[in-house]
């Protein structure tokens, strides 16, 4: 089933904005012809109108008919992918939308924070550069005459256009939703959005949300991520968990214990003395990924670990692995953990939606934050005490649910706790 529809000017742009819904865990298909039949497990289409350079006219055309295309799909949600520079026929092809849409509001964030083009104030600066000082200024065929982006857009668009400022955006969700509302009861149809970070993205979409309006996004990718995010959430679509786990403590056993006992967990056990071995780490870390990723297929709920937690299994010898190798432990600790690191990466990478990920182990949590190329974790609410729940901030997974516990924190039923709310409380926004 089709849940998102998105339209871009040209195929790069179609497969940068798929692969970024990729991180969400979307089957995304990009297409420069209207497939006859979409398959059923496709999420995601894309469709590029290769209307960038052409005529504002046959831009407005393309870009209508492909609507038309699109709306027989019944998505959920529709995008405006547009070039990170301002570069095309932008206003046009948003023409179209308004005709193809009656009742829906642009919602233009054209900044993408992790490229270096930010929006402040209404102008638009690439790498710390003004708009016009860039290769968008000096574009052969069709060079960007302001800095300002709404003044970009008022060139040939067919509605009210205002623009929200940082100040506004940084106030929270609560004044952005009401200010949008506002807008839209006003008969505003584009509205243009200041952003400098990612967490300037999220909020505007909750707010967006929080809102109840009819909208469409015009952006060059990322914003369409946190809103693909956000629907998955409201929808309980994300009912992934991915459970990471290498402490080797006596509450951490018990824990695991207890969790494979009462929960419908799949549980791969990684070999700790393959992941220090340099020979057998990379077969190791392959063979645990293709196994969950044939789990996930069929289970929700998956946990790896190291942890020797069943009856039977031992725990490494830490100190005669030193000698043999001649290693520290330290350097024993972070090859299990980097190894445990490099699995969780690539299972999240893989095509399922994951609603969140749960760590145990301190080392383990900052190798996967690392490892995803995030900033860090903003933190929500404490669950118990040392075990914090939040969002990956930046990186190849913004915004992911994750809950960290230390390895000696918490009681038998507390892995139970963190599970829960990763799988079935949908967090409100």
């Amino acid at each position: 089933m089709v849940k998102f529809a998105i339209i871009a000017d040209d195929l790069t742009g179609s497969n940068a904005t798929c692969s970024l819904l990729k991180k969400v865990g979307l089957n995304a298909l990009s297409m420069i012809d209207f497939a006859e039949e979409v398959n059923e497990d496709i999420d995601v289409v894309s469709y590029s109108t290769l209307s960038r350079a052409v005529h504002p006219e046959k831009a407005y055309e393309h870009v209508k008919k492909a609507l038309k295309y699109m709306k027989n799909l019944k998505p959920m949600f529709y995008s405006k992918r547009i070039d990170s520079t301002m570069r095309g026929n932008i206003s046009y092809e948003i023409n179209a939308f308004f005709e193809e849409l009656p009742g829906y509001m642009g919602i233009c964030v054209p900044a993408f924070p992790s490229s270096k083009r930010i929006v402040i104030n209404g102008t638009m600066l690439v790498d710390g550069n003004l708009l016009t000082n860039t290769d968008a200024g000096r574009d052969p065929k069709m060079p960007v005459s302001s800095d300002n982006v709404a003044e970009i857009l008022k060139d040939g668009l067919n509605g009210k256009i205002r623009s929200i400022n940082l100040c506004d955006i940084e106030k929270g969700a609560s004044h952005l939703s009401k200010l949008i509302k506002e807008y839209y009861d006003e008969g505003i149809n584009l509205l243009v959005f200041d952003a400098v970070l990612d967490s300037h993205l999220e909020i505007i979409g909750r707010a967006v949300f929080d809102s109840k309006i009819k909208f469409f996004s015009v952006d060059p990718g990322p914003f369409s991520m946190h809103i693909a995010r956000s629907i998955l959430d409201k929808e309980n679509l994300l009912s992934k968990v991915l459970m990471i786990c290498g402490s080797v403590t006596d509450i951490t056993i018990r824990q695991l214990r207890d969790i494979t006992n009462n929960q419908d967990v799949e549980v791969i056990k990684v070999s700790a003395k393959n992941l220090i071995d340099e020979e057998k780490r990379n077969v190791e870390i392959e063979n645990v990924v293709k196994k969950a990723d044939s789990i996930l297929d069929e289970n929700n709920l998956l946990l790896v670990t190291t942890t020797p937690f069943e009856e039977g299994d031992k725990r490494l010898d830490l100190k005669e692995i030193s000698k043999e190798k001649n290693i520290t432990i330290d350097e024993i600790s972070i090859l299990i953990s980097s190894g445990l690191g490099e699995i969780g990466k690539e299972i999240l990478k893989s095509n399922h939606s994951f609603a969140g990920v749960y760590t145990s182990g301190g080392d383990i949590t900052v190798e996967l934050v690392k490892l995803l190329h995030s900033s860090g974790i903003v933190i929500r609410e404490e669950l118990e005490p040392l075990v914090a729940y939040g969002r990956l901030t930046g990186g190849d997974f913004d915004n992911l649910r994750i809950v960290t516990k230390g390895g000696m924190v918490g009681d038998t039923k507390t892995m139970e706790v963190c599970l829960n709310k990763l799988s079935t409380e949908v967090e409100e926004n």
